[in-house]
């Protein structure tokens, strides 16, 4: 009998738990699909799509070594431009570039942030704290832009539109426009390589504009199969003075390339944002020629009215894909900020590992 009884408690045990499961069966959640990082072709290499987004993201930069010597490019610790000892500057620079289409043109988003570890000298940091060495983070770029439309802080058209001045690194000994400054710009682009600017800019330093009144600058551009013309004219509205640039580049073969520029100010007695090279005229030339895939020669030479001269030479050799190393030569003459406006020899040696 006890064993009946027994026989029937899990004969009615089975029978609820197999009602139970019957009545709640156990349900497998599905895994969410996985959303894989896209390559987008559209802007260059480099891009990608933000998941969930049509948004294109390029992350970028640069890792860089420098060192000068000599009285022009050395590091000048007691502020007489004399560069007593080696600069050094060792660099991290991140960069990133958001695209997108609209039915208004390209929406962008670009900014880049330099972190230095410097030699302190009057003449090269962008901050000046006192002591030999100086950190500095600062915002080189930053600015948005949709179709030919663009706000935000980066170089100054008068600058950029002209293509700054040739290749080599120390190409700024003899001023030929400023640098960062906030501005509000527009850039038409037009049919046969024809392209114009007009920028609204607030300026720097001193030149910072104190009123309601912005600085202007206006440009034009010509790109052919010769090579690109170029044209920009700015007005500085603090002292109410202008400058002017123009520039020819022409490729004269497949490896070589020549450039000529030249600019002019209203008054060279008056302090400039624009026109910051000495007396009323400055003119600039120079090269590029490629030696081969990895090599390439680059050359500037540069005069002005207030007799300052300066020469550049370097080779940039591309050691391994994206590893470049580039020494420079360079001599400046009545610079007064230099060497006392003597005759000086510098050299100048650069790694550079991008990515």
């Amino acid at each position: 009998m006890r064993k009946s009884l027994m026989l029937a408690a899990l004969a009615a045990s089975t029978a609820s738990i197999g009602s139970a499961y019957a009545a709640d069966p156990t349900v497998i959640a599905e895994p969410e699909p996985a959303e894989f990082v896209k390559t987008c072709d559209v802007y260059g290499v480099g891009f990608f799509y933000i998941p969930g987004t049509e948004t294109c993201l390029r992350l970028s930069g640069y890792v860089r070594y420098d060192i000068g010597v000599g009285k022009n490019l050395g590091s000048d610790v007691d502020g007489d431009g004399l560069g007593d000892t080696y600069y050094k500057r060792a660099r991290f620079a991140l960069k990133t570039d958001a695209r997108s289409q609209t039915e208004l043109g390209e929406l962008r988003a670009y900014a880049q942030i330099n972190f230095d570890r410097d030699t302190n000298g009057s003449i090269w940091n962008y901050n000046t704290f006192g002591s030999p060495v100086a950190d500095n983070l600062y915002i080189n770029h930053v600015y948005m832009q949709l179709g030919g439309f663009r706000v935000g802080m980066t170089d100054s058209v008068f600058t950029t539109l002209t293509d700054y001045a040739g290749n080599v690194i120390n190409d700024w000994l003899l001023g030929y426009g400023p640098f960062r400054t906030n501005q509000i710009s527009y850039t038409y682009t037009g049919g046969n390589g024809f392209a114009a600017t007009v920028a609204l800019e607030q300026g720097a330093g001193g030149y910072t504009i104190d009123n309601y009144v912005p600085h202007v600058v206006g440009g034009v551009s010509l790109t052919q199969g010769w090579g690109r013309a170029m044209a920009v004219a700015a007005y500085d509205s603090v002292n109410e003075v202008w400058a002017g640039k123009a520039r020819v580049d022409v490729k004269v073969t497949d490896m070589v390339t020549l450039w000529a520029m030249a600019g002019y100010k209203s008054d060279k007695n008056v302090p400039n944002y624009y026109g910051n090279w000495e007396g009323s005229w400055a003119v600039w030339g120079g090269g590029t020629a490629k030696v081969n895939e990895k090599t390439s020669l680059n050359m500037q030479l540069a005069y002005d009215a207030g007799k300052e001269f300066v020469a550049v030479a370097n080779v940039s050799r591309e050691v391994v894909p994206g590893f470049y190393v580039t020494p420079e030569l360079v001599y400046t003459s009545k610079i007064g900020y230099i060497a006392n406006g003597k005759g000086s020899v510098g050299g100048f040696l650069r790694f550079e590992r991008d990515f």
